[in-house]
């Protein structure tokens, strides 16, 4: 009996990233049909549509992450089933701490060998879950820290930060650096992808400590999939 291909759908912001995940997917020992998204905004949209075996995401540096943990969140809700490979180098500790609690979504260090590569396609495509994930942040920060990270990305300084919240400058900075700590953020480049993100993972953590309890937590689903 003929086998039909795996439907593999991928996003990559970088055309040439893209080739080389087809050439990649095209030395696997499957028959594998792909198709290409160009826009974030449509990747729900398509997945609806085609109803893939694997979607992948290639984020490179030229790419805002901005909107990324939502749609992350919203494909686990809405697509449980689907099993989401993500190949970046950007947030990876968080990002392998997310891959804990959202059940489908596999995280690889894009600049893995392509054998390595290879493998994290196969165990997307077997169902395979990954062993001895590296890295891993702390995500489930307290609301303040993480509320303090959010209002330095909208461009507030320590001091009116502390002034909005009662506390002294120095307590935000300490707060501040906590948080950096748990996260693993120690570059500039990670400090803007971070500030971009922010605001969904603090609906994320948030969500993750109701479990989607009563009406709070369906607010927060809501909030997170508008």
């Amino acid at each position: 009996m003929k086998k039909h291909p795996h439907h593999i759908l991928y996003y990559s912001s970088d055309k040439l990233a893209a080739l080389g995940l087809e050439q990649l997917l095209s030395g696997l020992p499957v028959h594998c049909h792909t198709q290409a998204i160009w826009s974030l905004s449509t990747v729900l949209a398509q997945c609806g549509r085609s109803r893939p075996q694997l979607l992948v995401f290639i984020l490179h540096e030229n790419i805002p992450l901005t909107g990324i943990l939502k749609i992350l969140y919203v494909l686990q809700q809405q697509f449980p089933a689907l099993p989401v490979l993500v190949l970046t180098r950007r947030l990876l500790p968080v990002m392998y701490r997310l891959s804990e609690y959202l059940p489908q979504l596999r995280i690889a260090d894009l600049k893995s060998s392509r054998q390595a590569l290879r493998a994290h396609l196969l165990d997307c495509l077997r169902g395979e879950t990954p062993v001895n994930v590296p890295l891993k942040a702390d995500i489930l920060l307290p609301d303040r820290q993480l509320r303090i990270l959010l209002m330095m990305a909208w461009g507030y300084s320590t001091e009116q930060i502390g002034h909005r919240l009662g506390i002294s400058h120095k307590t935000v900075n300490a707060h501040k650096l906590s948080a950096l700590a748990c996260l693993q953020v120690k570059s500039k480049n990670d400090m803007a992808d971070l500030y971009s993100v922010i605001d969904e993972l603090r609906m994320l953590v948030s969500w993750l400590r109701l479990q989607r309890p009563g009406r709070e937590g369906e607010k927060l689903i809501y909030a997170l999939e508008a």
